[in-house]
């Protein structure tokens, strides 16, 4: 149910405002995401739509990602390769992946806005509207002495 506290933003809001419709299956993904929190995988979103009763095909799951990734509502998390991951994010931000046990934790952006980091790239005509960053090492769990 779409009933919003008073100062935080429903989730047709927020589809709405990023110039989208909203329909059930873009509500029904966007909230699944944002409730679980964290870095989900679509098989994630897929098994929690369903313990919610939801009945969204695989493609449809991956098609309302890509969109709502698009319009700014979510992010894909860049934590290198593996399976894609998403979150809903209201800040553009950047990763640390424990190189141990995979925990992916957000590092706020140093400028605090994409794409952060100037590109040397090659000539003209090249537009970059994005840079993440991924850092790599141990987290505090897996640094301490065993």
């Amino acid at each position: 149910m779409d009933v919003p506290r008073a100062g935080v933003v429903s989730t047709t809001e927020r589809i709405r405002s990023a110039g989208l419709r909203v329909t059930q299956p873009r509500r029904a993904v966007y909230e699944a995401l944002h409730s679980l929190g964290g870095h989900r995988s679509a098989d994630e979103l897929m098994s929690a739509l369903r313990k919610r009763g939801e009945k969204l095909s695989r493609a449809s799951v991956f098609n309302v990602l890509r969109v709502l990734s698009q319009h700014g509502l979510i992010m894909l998390t860049d934590a290198g390769p593996g399976r894609a991951l998403y979150e809903a994010a209201d800040e553009w931000h950047h990763h640390f992946v424990c190189r141990q046990c995979g925990e992916i934790t957000d590092v706020p952006c140093a400028v605090g806005s994409k794409p952060c980091l100037d590109a040397n790239l090659p000539g003209p005509g090249y537009i970059v509207d994005e840079a993440q960053v991924i850092f790599r090492g141990l987290c505090p769990t897996c640094s301490q002495p065993s």
